[in-house]
């Protein structure tokens, strides 16, 4: 069966990451997207490299199965378009700076009179309101202005941004939940409703462990490398080739025991420092430098074989070249194909759902810009040729 959102139909006002990663989350899920981009010039993910083809990796990666028209939002007529649009979409989705749909004429609560049933997604940098509303923000302000990056990092060395783009994905992904949430309500009570989405918000709820214990403690976390901040041994270990990880979370003392009769150190099992996660982490000083003599002193796969086999949680530190050949991820199929125009196909990240009687995954290749404008304009909007091309001969489209 096709995915769980088929009949769905999306405008996607968004661009750059936060708003596509949400719609790629939609179109995988079976939704209609149709991507409204700004003629000549489209989504600024389009100029980010490195290029496949005349395309960006960057773009193609997270906006697979969409539809792309272009609308010029600050004509009227291209305003009277997205109206017509509306008329037969069940959601809209934008990321512009708050005020910016207002000036439009598109905001929620100039158009919910005439589209009741509409559910309207704003993903902004802080929220519609408060003393930041207004201001622009990309990912790394909220990562910094959420709390994220003071906690990543060494002890003893500069913070680091992490890896991947956490501020923009978790919105998406929040605003991905809030939409179907909204959906299911609408069926219901037959009414649609306005999301009001802040990176920044997103972010604070992301470091709720560390809140929580700042708030138990009064003292303020900070960066502690590679480890875990209440349990151990919960870290990165640098084996004689490569790191992995070990992540022992409990208290019971069997597993504590299992660990070190796989690592062969039956005296770590009966030292009294370490008994128990408490003691482990009050004597944290004192094991992980035991723990580092030892691991250092065979490969990893020698210790991972160990620790699996005694089950152990526990998992190489791979790279994202291993990450694309891991057994596991191609056996999850989390290495999906889409076509391309210049390469034949191109390998994308899949959504990770999986269910038993849908369809999931990414529908089709990225659009190229203003693909689908004729198509959208005279099938879903019912214009006729004739209006579609007055509407391009004023660059409306």
């Amino acid at each position: 069966m096709k995915g769980p959102l088929n009949g769905i139909r999306v405008l996607d006002l968004t661009r750059l990451l936060s708003g596509p990663f949400c719609t790629m989350l939609l179109a995988d899920l079976g939704a209609d997207i149709i991507k409204v981009e700004r003629p000549g010039q489209g989504d600024p993910a389009r100029n980010l490299g490195p290029l496949v083809g005349d395309q960006a990796a960057y773009f193609i990666s997270i906006n697979r199965g969409k539809k792309s028209i272009t609308i010029n939002l600050f004509s009227e007529e291209g305003k009277q378009v997205v109206r017509s649009l509306l008329a037969d979409s069940d959601v809209l989705v934008e990321n512009f700076v708050p005020g910016t749909m207002r000036r439009f004429g598109l905001d929620y609560e100039n158009i919910r009179g005439d589209y009741p049933k509409l559910i309207y997604a704003s993903i902004s940098g802080f929220g519609q309101d408060g003393p930041e509303a207004q201001r622009p923000a990309l990912d790394i302000v909220v990562q910094a202005m959420g709390g994220l990056i003071s906690l990543t990092g060494q002890p003893d060395g500069s913070l680091v941004r992490p890896g991947v783009s956490l501020g923009d994905s978790a919105a998406g992904i929040f605003t991905a939940l809030a939409i179907v949430s909204a959906l299911y309500k609408r069926g219901n009570n037959g009414l649609g409703q306005y999301i009001d989405m802040s990176m920044l918000d997103c972010q604070v709820m992301m470091v709720e462990n560390a809140l929580s214990r700042y708030f138990a403690t009064g003292n303020v976390p900070g960066p502690i490398g590679v480890r875990h901040p209440v349990a151990a041994p919960f870290q990165i270990f640098k084996a004689k080739d490569r790191d992995f990880v070990i992540a022992i979370l409990t208290d019971d003392s069997s597993v504590w025991h299992r660990f070190c009769q796989a690592i062969d150190e039956p005296d770590l099992a009966k030292d009294e420092r370490f008994q128990g996660n408490r003691g482990r982490m009050d004597h944290y000083e004192d094991l992980a430098p035991l723990l580092e003599n030892i691991f250092s002193k065979g490969d990893a796969d020698y210790w991972l074989d160990l620790l699996m086999q005694a089950d152990i949680p526990c998992g190489p530190v791979n790279d994202i070249a291993a990450v694309v050949n891991d057994p596991q991820v191609k056996h999850r199929g989390m290495i999906a194909k889409i076509p391309d125009r210049s390469q034949g196909e191109w390998r994308v990240a899949n959504s990770p759902f999986k269910f038993g009687d849908y369809e999931t995954g990414p529908a089709g290749p990225s659009p190229l810009l203003g693909e689908h404008t004729l198509e959208i304009l005279g099938e879903t909007a019912g214009m006729s040729e004739h209006d579609i091309r007055r509407l391009k001969d004023i660059g409306a489209v």
